[in-house]
């Protein structure tokens, strides 16, 4: 079962989400709203996968992408996001990031991309 954490602020794509993993058997250990939030989650929960909205409050999803990957190399991250230009899926994946999946999610890609473990996949 792979501890995950999910940020968004928005409490409805949270809920979808989170539900959607448990069904699935994974095992969601966080949840958060905010950046700032986010990086203290990540550090008091220590999950092995983390779902990232980029437009989020106090402290936007990049912002969260790039201090977590600083001080944690072989950090998990799946980017979420509705914000499809080439410069924000570049940069991402730049940073190392697992998956850039565009909103809305579809399912399906969310398990498809919980599968790769070493590749960098768009969905849209």
């Amino acid at each position: 079962m792979t501890r995950m954490m999910i940020v968004d602020d928005s409490e409805e794509s949270r809920f979808l989400l989170k539900d959607f993993l448990l069904a699935h058997d994974h095992d969601v250990v966080a949840e958060a709203s905010d950046g700032i939030e986010a990086i203290e989650k990540y550090y008091s929960q220590k999950p092995e996968l983390v779902f990232l909205d980029l437009v989020i409050p106090k402290l936007d999803g990049l912002s969260v992408l790039k201090k977590i990957r600083f001080q944690d190399p072989t950090s998990k991250i799946i980017v979420i996001t509705g914000n499809d230009r080439i410069e924000i899926f570049q940069e991402c994946t730049s940073l190392g990031v697992l998956a850039f999946l565009t909103k809305p999610i579809n399912f399906n890609d969310v398990l498809s991309a919980i599968s790769f473990s070493d590749e960098i996949c768009i969905m849209e």
